[in-house]
């Protein structure tokens, strides 16, 4: 059974991202110390490689527990921080998300095999400290087609966005057909290009000015950028009644808001 999306106007990109900031500020520490949490667990994977399996594992549950977070504020409710542990103790799809990670987890070992077959001549020149620098970087340019960054460029695109609304697909929607899931995911983007690119052009322009003061301002950033991810996948997937003064979402998934009711 196909899973049914909905399609919006490109304007529905900076709704997601205004709604995303107005659910983070109702209690943004909790909110920052969530995306802390998931950033500290991925870290500690690579500065322990033993970790790195049970970092994997853990990660779609963590961001399950942020997404539910969400819905709790959207309801009126209050969270804390060892709310985004739920998911591994609640009743839910958690069967699906260990499933998904370990989907995620092989298609991470191909991507790294993809990259290493690609650039391993590269990766052997910058490795090796008897070689000058500058000289160094020019071998490494010579050795890197376009082709190939095209080609790594388009399996990365595949990746990033098939695997980007999976976790709340298989926890909230219980999607048990991980390819169907995969799939679904993938065509969001195809389907909803124009509200994604507005959202992605906002996000990464505030990630571009964060530079200017050190990467701070990602501490506030990186949360409402999850949030209001989360609100677009609300949006697109999940049969909510929109409000009164809206047209109602037709079957035939047309729509020209990014507003919704929780």
């Amino acid at each position: 059974m196909s899973i049914e999306l909905r399609v919006f106007k490109a304007d529905a990109g900076l709704k997601w991202f205004k709604a995303g900031w107005h659910i983070f500020k109702t209690q943004p520490f909790t909110f920052i110390f969530m995306h802390l949490f998931i950033g500290i667990v991925g870290l500690l994977s690579l500065f322990l490689p033993f970790l790195q399996i049970l970092a994997a594992l853990a990660t779609p549950f963590l961001t399950a527990g942020f997404y539910q977070a969400v819905i709790t504020k959207q309801q009126g409710g209050k969270i804390m921080l060892a709310d985004i542990l739920k998911p591994f103790t609640a009743k839910g799809n958690r069967m699906g998300l260990l499933r998904l990670a370990l989907y995620q987890m092989a298609a991470g070992i191909l991507m790294a095999l993809l990259a290493s077959g690609l650039f391993g001549e590269a990766v052997e020149i910058m490795s090796n400290p008897n070689v000058d620098p500058n000289i160094a970087l020019q071998q490494v340019i010579n050795s890197i087609s376009m082709a190939n960054v095209a080609l790594f460029l388009i399996a990365l695109s595949v990746y990033l966005t098939a695997f980007a609304y999976a976790v709340p697909l298989v926890y909230f929607n219980k999607q048990k057909h991980i390819f169907e899931v995969l799939k679904s995911s993938f065509m969001v983007f195809y389907h909803n290009m124009a509200p994604l690119s507005i959202y992605g052009a906002i996000a990464a322009g505030l990630m571009m000015f964060s530079m200017f003061l050190s990467f701070l301002p990602l501490l506030v950033l990186m949360p409402i950028c999850y949030i209001s991810f989360f609100v677009s996948y609300q949006a697109i997937f999940m049969p909510i009644v929109p409000p009164a003064d809206e047209k109602p979402v037709a079957q035939q998934h047309n729509d020209d808001s990014g507003r919704f009711d929780a």
